[in-house]
């Protein structure tokens, strides 16, 4: 990996510029802090009920990584602007716009002394340059001015705790996608409710927690929240798609975000399609047709019958015999037909056999997309 000093003026322990407005920056340090309570809530009070997913229960806080995926939608598309060896920058980043996880101590296990040791020496910028400072190393959300700490989060509650308002780390970006990208909906169905978010008007997200997600999306310029879209498949369906396996023929899933649970619209509507479809089928492939057993009763009755007079006719009476010849073939037919023979056409979601979407027509197969 390649380390690359800041400007001087960042060596002079000068706070990094986020270059973000202040209507973000306020609602980026607000989810922050509220982390910070939260989790100082559960370790001095036992709130992890109240907590709910925004913290790990009994495993402790959420490092800052998994904390995201629960207020950040689509965190998946932070990808990294670099080939993944990354370059890092030494910075002073504002402790406000970071997110901490005292998983293991915090203020209050130190004394005094030990507090005025600590802060002097994590806030030390030449010495976390030169090595001697265990190592920091957040990731830059730069569109919304987040820092993610990966190494160096236990110390972040910490300084925001003694008034050090910046930690020197090692510093690499990730992108997000540009607000025009995302859609916030509002979707009401009866007694169901959600806030969902969509992305290029295709993956769709679920938001788990709104209160603390639609703030910030707002500041960052994204629209919505507004109702679900009568061109889009109906809210059932994706929820639908949410239990469903995983894969290149399945809504569920997007290749880039790994296993999160995003729904793909152009699949839903793929296997509506698909499912539309009109083909031959015979009466027995029918879901909901069911065959009335008198049918190969009757037909076997007048088999044997037949059977038994072709025995008792003479042979003399051939005409006779050719009328009962013909009746055993109808009876057989009659018999058979609705079981082997396609006779119907109707779309392909009647089949009593579930049919998949081809790999060939899954809009999520790579040659297609």
């Amino acid at each position: 990996m390649t380390e690359t000093s800041l400007p001087s003026s960042t060596k002079t322990h000068s706070t990094m510029d986020l270059d973000i407005s202040p209507e973000l920056n306020r609602a980026v340090q607000s989810i922050v802090f509220n982390k910070y309570l939260i989790d100082r809530a559960v370790s001095d009070h036992g709130a992890s009920m109240l907590a709910r997913d925004l913290h790990d229960g009994a495993y402790g806080p959420h490092v800052p990584m998994s904390f995201i995926c629960y207020v950040l939608p689509f965190h998946r598309a932070c990808a990294r602007t670099d080939d993944g060896s990354p370059s890092y920058q030494f910075a002073s980043v504002p402790t406000a716009n970071t997110l901490g996880c005292s998983w293991r101590w915090r203020r209050k296990s130190l004394d005094k002394k030990a507090i005025e040791k600590c802060r002097d020496h994590l806030s030390d910028f030449g010495a976390m340059v030169n090595g001697k400072v265990d190592d920091a190393t957040y990731a830059w959300v730069k569109p919304l001015g987040l820092f993610v700490p990966s190494e160096g989060k236990n110390r972040v509650d910490f300084l925001r705790e003694v008034g050090v308002e910046s930690i020197p780390a090692r510093v690499y970006e990730r992108t997000y996608p540009e607000p025009s990208r995302i859609t916030i909906y509002r979707i009401q169905v009866s007694a169901f409710s959600a806030t969902w978010a969509v992305l290029d008007g295709r993956w769709v997200e679920n938001i788990p927690n709104p209160s603390w997600t639609l703030p910030l999306m707002k500041a960052y310029g994204v629209k919505g929240p507004v109702p679900w879209p009568s061109g889009f498949p109906e809210p059932e369906q994706i929820q639908l798609a949410l239990f469903m396996p995983k894969g290149i023929t399945s809504p569920l899933g997007n290749p880039e975000f790994g296993d999160e649970p995003v729904v793909d619209l152009k699949t839903v509507i793929a296997t509506q399609n698909f499912e539309d479809e009109s083909v031959r089928a015979s009466v027995f492939d029918l879901r909901d047709a069911k065959i009335d057993h008198r049918v190969w009763q009757i037909s076997l009755g007048i088999m044997l019958t037949c059977f038994v007079l072709l025995s008792l006719v003479p042979d003399e009476f051939t005409e006779a015999r050719i009328f009962v010849g013909m009746a055993l073939g109808a009876a057989m037919m009659g018999g058979v037909m609705p079981y082997i023979v396609p006779f119907l056409t109707t779309k392909r979601r009647s089949l009593a056999q579930k049919q998949y979407l081809p790999r060939t027509k899954a809009p999520k197969n790579s040659r297609r997309m």
